[in-house]
């Protein structure tokens, strides 16, 4: 394994693991499940990980290896490359009030 300035090379790009922790928050919710089932589910040592994987520790975005994303969407059933998708209508960012059409999440008005 090699690095390349500071992370793996087989990590995902940064900008992609913004849209997967997104993308795995809203999965998560919509079956009701905690981070620490989700973080029992893949084998990660406690639920702040789940966190920081979903992007809310501290505003730090956890990076994946490919691995992880091939593993989460066969427990969320859905095509890794869902995982990697940014709605394309709102770009993730539903406006205040608004559900995301492609996740369901709403979000809080402002």
């Amino acid at each position: 394994m090699s690095r390349v300035r500071g992370r793996h090379i087989w990590e995902v790009p940064y900008d992609q693991c913004v849209v997967v922790g997104a993308n795995i928050r809203a999965l998560r919710l919509s079956k009701g499940w905690t981070q620490q089932v989700l973080g029992e589910l893949m084998g990660w040592p406690t639920a702040s990980t789940v966190c920081a994987a979903e992007g809310h520790r501290s505003d730090r975005q956890r990076g994946f290896t490919e691995d992880e994303v091939e593993r989460l969407a066969t427990i969320f059933d859905v095509p890794a490359w869902r995982l990697r998708t940014r709605c394309v209508n709102c770009g993730g960012e539903p406006p205040a009030g608004f559900a995301c059409l492609a996740c369901g999440t709403a979000v809080p008005h402002a």
